[in-house]
């Protein structure tokens, strides 16, 4: 049986090698997606203190994704 989760010391590696694909694309486009939002989502847990701007800045460095990638995805998720 393949285990398809993948663990957070995939996100950053993920969006390393998909990020630059995600225009040419769709599996690449989609990841990046999903892993926008999974960001998103484990900003609350990853930093508890502070506003949503701490809370995501925490989560970018711990994953290790550049911020104004993050937010060109978050582009592409809003035009989608």
């Amino acid at each position: 049986m393949i285990d398809d989760k993948f663990e957070d010391r995939d996100i950053g590696p993920l969006w390393a090698e998909h990020y630059s694909k995600r225009a040419d694309s769709v599996m690449s486009k989609t990841l990046c997606l999903t892993l926008f939002y999974v960001i998103a989502d484990r900003a609350h847990s990853i930093y508890p203190h502070g506003d949503w701007s701490d809370k995501l800045q925490h989560a970018l460095r711990f994953y290790d994704v550049p911020k104004e990638q993050y937010y060109e995805v978050g582009k592409d998720a809003v035009e989608t």
